[in-house]
């Protein structure tokens, strides 16, 4: 992938994965005095762990849903690839701000912090991969193909 590739396609994941780990540390945290190093941290960790595994999810996911949903409208297909998109994203992202931002004991508290960080953030990553899947996506698939 050449550079032009990149420039067209990293700004929308960076966006996606610094605004859902700064309401995920958000929720684990509040609005503290050290908020801003919690968020920086679980941005660092997310960014590293997120860009990569993100595309390959997304491309998973979509073709997943083409194979086993291919009878059914476009729209709902699409929707479905939201729902997917949104909880696995949503809860890989919920595992590193838990992780990053809060020092669980044993399972149990990491569970519970994890799950409320989870359902909490979930409608925020539905409606985030709702504008990826029907409006981004397509743009950045036709500047891929102008930029060939």
């Amino acid at each position: 992938m050449n550079l032009k590739k990149v420039a067209i396609t990293l700004p929308a994941p960076i966006c996606i994965v610094s605004t859902l780990s700064l309401f995920m540390t958000y929720i684990n945290h509040g609005f503290s005095d050290d908020f801003l190093a919690q968020w920086l941290k679980a941005l660092a960790f997310s960014l590293i762990i997120m860009l990569p595994l993100a595309g390959l999810l997304i491309m998973k996911i979509g073709k997943f849903v083409e194979t086993r949903f291919g009878h059914i409208k476009p729209l709902y297909q699409k929707l479905i690839q939201c729902a997917g998109i949104a909880f696995t994203l949503e809860a890989i992202l919920a595992v590193i701000s838990t992780l990053s931002t809060t020092h669980p004991h044993d399972i149990a508290q990491f569970f519970t912090t994890w799950s409320f960080t989870l359902v909490r953030a979930l409608p925020l990553g539905y409606v985030i991969a709702m504008i990826m899947v029907f409006i981004v996506k397509p743009k950045i698939q036709r500047a891929l193909a102008a930029a060939a």
